[in-house]
């Protein structure tokens, strides 16, 4: 059944919404608001951050005009059988004990004892940026199409040798997971790959928001440029959160993006802020480099549900982590999507390894994003016109996925049954133990 979408609730978790349809150009502040300088150093205030993003509705109209809302606040079993009254990606259901309290957990792919291949189209929308003046004449235009093909053959899509097999990257995370559960022949792979539509989006220099009750303007972009020469974008995340709902929308009621599928809006160096102090003249605080979510129609039943996910392409020299590349946020939201594909897993509040925070949640990209060393370098070999800058030649590439926590790290307990006795994956030394409570 084909779900026509008419509008769309966003509640993103974000410090502000953003005044949408009404994009008002403020002419008085020219003087005030001037370009971003270019440099190639990186930028140490960019810190890499990934974005909590709840189940975008379809129930009401989008109110973008709207003050901040308030953030949402090893033994494992496994169930057979995909969760009811929903349909979406194959998935399964499954449960771990920690502190005398069962958390039920739902994840892409199908039972590990069951053995076999589950195979997920990956249904990819890449978008072009088209950066406006404040006068609208245009400033530059930023291209995703040199990272296009480096993507689609990426570990994300490809397999490569890992301890648990010669795979593609979150199978392995997850074959690592369930080691000592599953079949040897159980696999759960994205495929076929496919760019399904190439779409542009167009960034007004300055975007009316309300921030608490008041309507003021705000600087929608800022740039700069990596060490490879490449145009790097820093985005106001509610102007893009817009952006992100309204093409995910429109792509599910064209049918490029289905429930049955991995959907990804792929950008190119677009990492988003929030605003500043004095909005018009600095960026905000930085930088969510992608989110996972799902878009559902809460009038039907079985539900219809659209796993979707937001990453960037990163050029070396834009973070001061230097091992922030490439394709290290889409491995990153790629594989919390198998393992909580409905952003509704709880767990027991763990703390960040670096003592930063704590979370209640199974977000595996999460505890590792923290670490000195959060990526595990995957060298591939690359058709003829995979390589960048179009060698037909061919070569190699080295990607960059980020190492993920496994669930064992989320129970709270030892030993761990995963491959191993690991808590992480691939790199088994990025998480030498479980997590550790957050503290009271």
């Amino acid at each position: 059944m084909r779900t026509k979408i008419l509008s769309v609730l966003l509640p993103f978790l974000v410090a502000f919404l953003m005044a949408g349809s009404i994009f008002a150009q403020d002419q008085n502040n020219i003087q005030t608001a001037q370009p971003a300088s270019a440099t190639s150093q990186p930028d140490v205030s960019a810190i890499g951050d990934f974005a909590a993003m709840p189940p975008l509705d379809i129930s009401q109209p989008i109110d973008f005009l709207n003050d901040e809302n308030p953030a949402a606040s090893s033994n494992i079993a496994v169930t057979p059988g995909s969760l009811a009254n929903v349909v979406s990606v194959a998935n399964f259901s499954g449960s771990f004990v920690s502190g005398g309290k069962t958390f039920p957990f739902t994840m892409m792919g199908n039972d590990p004892a069951l053995g076999r291949t589950t195979s997920i189209p990956t249904k990819i929308i890449s978008v072009d940026v088209i950066l406006l003046n404040q006068d609208g004449s245009t400033f530059a235009t930023v291209p995703v199409a040199p990272f296009e093909n480096l993507t689609l053959f990426s570990p994300n899509f490809q397999a490569a040798d890992y301890s648990v097999g010669h795979v593609q990257f979150a199978d392995a995370v997850q074959r690592a997971e369930f080691f000592n559960h599953m079949r040897d022949n159980w696999h759960t792979n994205l495929t076929p790959v496919s760019i399904v539509e190439h779409v542009s989006v167009t960034v007004p220099f300055i975007v009316n928001v309300r921030i608490q009750g008041v309507v003021t303007p705000v600087r929608t972009w800022f740039t700069r440029t990596s060490t490879d020469g490449n145009t790097v974008v820093f985005m106001l995340q509610q102007f893009f959160n817009q952006q992100f709902s309204n093409i995910g929308i429109a792509a599910i009621n064209a049918g490029d993006w289905t429930t049955d599928a991995m959907n990804v809006m792929l950008f190119p160096n677009v990492f988003l802020f929030t605003p500043s102090a004095t909005p018009l003249v600095t960026r905000g605080p930085c930088c969510v480099l992608g989110f996972h979510t799902f878009f559902r129609d809460t009038s039907v039943t079985p539900q219809p549900r659209w796993v979707s996910a937001f990453t960037s392409w990163v050029s070396p020299g834009t973070f001061r982590n230097a091992e922030i590349l490439d394709i290290l946020p889409m491995s990153h939201e790629i594989s919390e999507s198998f393992n909580d594909p409905f952003i509704n897993n709880l767990t027991p509040r763990w703390q960040f390894p670096d003592g930063s925070g704590c979370q209640g949640n199974l977000e595996t990209g999460d505890p590792v994003e923290v670490l000195a060393h959060p990526a595990f370098p995957v060298t591939l070999e690359l058709n003829e016109n995979g390589n960048q800058g179009g060698n037909s030649q061919g070569g190699t590439f080295t990607f960059h996925p980020q190492t993920e926590a496994l669930v064992q790290w989320f129970t709270q307990t030892a030993p761990s049954d995963a491959f191993k006795g690991a808590f992480s994956y691939p790199n088994t030394a990025a998480l030498p133990g479980p997590a550790q409570p957050c503290p009271k």
